[in-house]
């Protein structure tokens, strides 16, 4: 989803910086938006590291001198029981999916706050937030929620600094990540039983970010989008009975 919404904003004639763990992903994103004849660079690093995020916005003033526009699109995905689940690696969630949230508003507010329409903040969310529930995702579903709230209360503070905060909660989206976690097929056979249905792809998330952060959207902050076909109105009973089939 991350290199999608890179594209679109190349697309639409940005410059982009691109963040990414693995340098090899990266670099071939930053490849891809050359390609288009636009301006990228890469800063490596996790969002889970503090000093990481500051390389991060420090890098977008180095290199273009100004960010206009912030999309956080990075999270770790626990997957288990609570119960079972060790302390690493709930702390770890916790600072890629919470603390990064404030330490990225924190350190890009001062530069967001003069771009020349309004700046942007925009979370890639999940519809596990607030509007379903799938028992082996509780802490990755709680960190998502805890995104929303931050987002509505950051929307009002920084409405003051000329900045707009909005958050796309996805729903299942057929990303490489997604299908080598659930295979090939389920994600598929569930996606027949949504509203719209067919499994999401990322640029259906890319689009729904460029108009949140567009000046179609100068009068919308602190709202959450879901993108999903409909996926969280399906009756979780289908879905369970589709489950146990597996």
């Amino acid at each position: 989803m991350g290199r999608a919404i890179a594209l679109a904003y190349a697309r639409e004639g940005a410059n982009v910086v691109v963040s990414a763990r693995t340098p090899k992903y990266g670099q071939e994103t930053v490849a891809q938006i050359q390609a288009l004849h636009r301006q990228a660079l890469l800063v490596q690093g996790d969002v889970a590291d503090r000093a990481a995020i500051k390389s991060m916005i420090e890098g977008a003033i180095d290199g273009f001198g100004k960010l206009d526009i912030l999309v956080h699109c990075a999270a770790d995905t626990a997957h288990g029981l609570i119960t079972e689940m060790a302390d690493e690696t709930f702390d770890h969630l916790v600072r890629s999916n919470i603390q990064s949230l404030f330490w990225l508003a924190k350190d890009a507010a001062p530069h967001l706050s003069q771009a020349e329409d309004k700046g942007r903040i925009l979370f890639i969310s999940s519809g596990e937030a607030n509007r379903k529930y799938t028992p082996t995702l509780i802490p990755y579903g709680s960190s998502k929620a805890f995104m929303n709230a931050f987002a509505r209360g950051l929307a009002v503070e920084f409405g003051a600094l000329n900045i707009l905060v909005n958050v796309i909660e996805p729903g299942l989206i057929g990303t490489d990540h997604m299908l080598s976690t659930l295979g090939d097929k389920l994600p598929h056979q569930l996606a027949r039983h949504f509203p719209v249905p067919r499994l999401g792809e990322s640029d259906d998330i890319a689009a729904a970010v460029l108009f949140l952060t567009s000046s179609e959207a100068s009068y919308i902050t602190g709202t959450s989008l879901l993108v999903d076909g409909g996926a969280t109105m399906v009756a979780l009973p289908k879905v369970a009975e589709m489950l146990k089939e597996q």
